[in-house]
């Protein structure tokens, strides 16, 4: 059985690269094989040796301390140009073969005890034409976790986020705050939690504080302890495993 995990979010820009890359490395820290996936990116940077990298994938390969001769398993495509991937393959005149992706992945999720997905944008980016991250994750059956932020105006995307996955019966598992400040939190943060809580009827995993993308060694170590202390670690490795999950599944 393959074993893992899906990680989105309302937007891009909200944190699934921190977020992936902190479980991943919590994960790492207890001994646990991980894999890690960035399937698609765009907004690839040609790095000293003239290869088009995507950044995200490079985080979560140094989460984990992935060799970079692995780098095309965690990374099958990466665009060059900074838009949704559909929009950013057609620029640059490549197809995406999305069949091909989907055994990329399956291929990492085979050879590791436990893998991290990272998705592209939010759940409705268009991956290549009318296919979209969406039918990534109903093709790949993996719990999803949705990343959101704290800030005034995510109750209502949460919510509609939340929703399209039910309507698509994508299984999503959970919730993470990102960028959450506890001694700074007011009013607007904690009842946006509350709402969030209220309306989705989804289980909030952790409220994680604002890193940036650490790097370095010692960062990555910090990533994971981080996660330890933040996140739901023990309730996700079950989730993963496909044990202790309260996803709707419409089966």
């Amino acid at each position: 059985m393959q074993q893992g995990l899906f990680i989105t979010a309302t937007d891009t820009g909200v944190g699934k690269t921190v977020i992936s890359g902190a479980i991943a490395a919590a994960l790492k820290r207890r001994g646990i094989n991980v894999g890690v996936l960035k399937p698609v990116a765009s907004g690839g940077r040609v790095n000293t040796g003239g290869q088009l990298v995507s950044e995200d994938a490079t985080f979560l390969m140094a989460a984990t301390g992935m060799a970079e001769e692995r780098r095309q398993e965690v990374n099958p495509v990466c665009l060059a140009a900074d838009l949704t991937p559909a929009v950013a393959a057609a620029e640059c005149g490549i197809t995406i073969d999305v069949t091909k992706v989907i055994t990329a992945c399956r291929a990492m999720l085979n050879q590791s005890e436990l893998t991290v997905v990272e998705g592209v944008g939010g759940m409705a980016a268009p991956v290549w034409q009318d296919y979209l991250v969406a039918d990534m994750m109903l093709e790949l059956k993996l719990p999803v976790i949705l990343v959101v932020k704290p800030n005034l105006g995510t109750i209502n995307h949460t919510v509609l986020a939340a929703e399209y996955a039910r309507q698509r019966s994508i299984p999503l598992a959970g919730i993470i705050v990102n960028c959450w400040d506890e001694a700074a939190a007011t009013v607007l943060e904690h009842s946006n939690l509350a709402y969030i809580k209220l309306l989705t009827g989804l289980p909030v995993l952790g409220k994680f504080p604002s890193l940036g993308i650490p790097a370095g060694q010692a960062s990555m170590v910090a990533l994971g302890q981080a996660a330890e202390k933040h996140l739901a670690i023990d309730h996700i490795i079950g989730m993963m495993k496909g044990e202790d999950c309260p996803c709707f599944r419409q089966n």
